[in-house]
């Protein structure tokens, strides 16, 4: 991969601090950063510091940063099952010897804190801008000594996401280890949002929560994602009726809200979408499924796990709808606004399409219990007119609203912001 062209002395010079490389792009989250610093470099010199397992190597060159720094670490692995002898200890200290929430366990280390330091306090950078909450933690205890302007990005409201992951818990341990938990991310989470001087949010529905359930007053507002439209005329999957038809779920499957929707789907949804259309078929296409997903598509007729893909897009264009079937989340949802892009309409949960202010019935339709799920889905897999007006409809959205030069540009007139307000302070 060649090199960045140099910046030139006179661009802003920011310092990106994330967990984890954007590349490859397997999540929402990843690829909502991607593409916002794929717009910066072409504007700003970016140096991106990133925490990254031990095991993953530093790149030559990325295209998203014309300088990347890289602390290695052995963090904790995705969870799952037959990962639970591996967590347990973790898990115990977390509860008995800390008041953090355990998602800031994944992150905890110590030289990536004093590498986050030492490049905050070089005087080389005129904006920092961290990239979520897991990485707030290491600004914690010199916010005194900075100079340099900050921004928080954040992604989701986290206390949000875990406290609907509390409601969908079944086993009494389990439901009072995320009760813990939220409780524990509404204390810390505005207190780790005040350590810098203004926070952005990826809605405005976000943005609205922490103003008014927080009270932050230095939110400055969202920066919508985008996406790159791929086609301007839906797939034939969605104009011709299809014998055995797909219905597509798309997301990183290591992330808690999307493994529940997708198995809530798949024991509660597709056998009333079924008992209708019994030729239906349901694939999954998204990165880290857990092996419960493995063995749910062997036990089942008609079930595909893709597991992390080259690009999603071809799948994708090969369903006739994509559902959305989130119950708990926060944030943004890129898998609506990809679909949206490639033509493919999109039947999802009120949960699922939070933040994104989309009309039901005319840019996707709404369901949020398993009937009306069903419901809605067989509407579209019987109506092929139905099916292109809303793909249209959608795919009109996107460019009015939902383009990554948009998200871009919004980005940099709050890091200009941001850099006033600092200078007029000082």
């Amino acid at each position: 991969m060649p090199p960045l062209s140099s910046p030139g002395p006179a661009r802003l010079r920011i310092l990106w601090i994330r967990a984890g490389g954007c590349l490859p792009l397997t999540s929402g989250g990843v690829i909502y950063s991607y593409h916002l610093l794929m717009h910066l470099v072409k504007h700003c010199h970016v140096h991106a510091l990133e925490l990254r397992r031990e095991e993953q190597e530093t790149p030559d060159s990325v295209p998203y940063a014309h300088k990347l720094e890289c602390v290695h670490a052995r963090l904790l692995g995705d969870w799952s099952p037959r990962r639970f002898l591996h967590y347990i200890g973790p898990v115990l200290r977390n509860l008995f010897a800390s008041r953090r929430p355990f998602i800031h366990a994944f992150f905890e280390n110590a030289e990536f804190k004093q590498r986050v330091r030492e490049r905050v306090l070089s005087g080389q950078f005129d904006l920092v801008i961290a990239d979520e909450l897991v990485v707030a933690p290491a600004f914690e205890g010199w916010k005194a000594e900075r100079r340099v302007p900050s921004i928080l990005l954040q992604h989701n409201v986290e206390a949000s996401i875990w406290k609907r992951m509390t409601q969908l818990q079944r086993n009494p341990f389990m439901w009072l280890f995320y009760q813990e938990m939220t409780r524990r991310m509404r204390r810390q989470e505005p207190r780790l949002c005040q350590l810098f001087d203004a926070v952005l949010t990826n809605s405005t529905y976000d943005a609205d929560c922490y103003r008014e359930v927080f009270r932050l007053p230095h939110v400055l507002g969202s920066v919508l994602p985008g996406t790159p439209p791929s086609q301007s005329e839906p797939p034939p999957a969605v104009l011709q009726q299809q014998p055995a038809p797909w219905i597509a779920f798309v997301g990183a499957m290591n992330w808690p809200p999307n493994t529940d929707a997708a198995i809530w789907f798949m024991q509660e949804v597709l056998p009333l979408v079924r008992k209708t259309r019994p030729d239906v078929r349901f694939r999954v296409i998204g990165h880290k499924p857990p092996p419960s997903f493995y063995q749910l598509a062997a036990s089942h007729t008609g079930i595909e796990i893709t597991g992390t893909v080259p690009a999603v897009l071809p799948l994708l264009r090969e369903c006739t709808v994509q559902v959305v079937p989130l119950r708990a989340g926060s944030g943004v949802r890129h898998k609506i606004l990809e679909s949206m892009g490639a033509g493919v309409p999109v039947v999802s949960t009120t949960i699922g399409a939070e933040g994104l202010y989309l009309e039901d019935e005319r840019e996707l339709l709404l369901a949020d219990d398993a009937p009306a799920l069903s419901a809605a889905i067989l509407r579209l897999l019987d109506d092929p007119a139905l099916r292109k007006t809303i793909a249209e409809n959608a795919f009109a959205r996107i460019n009015r609203d939902f383009l990554w030069e948009h998200s871009g540009d919004k980005l940099l007139q709050f890091c200009h912001t941001v850099l006033q307000k600092k200078h007029v302070r000082a």
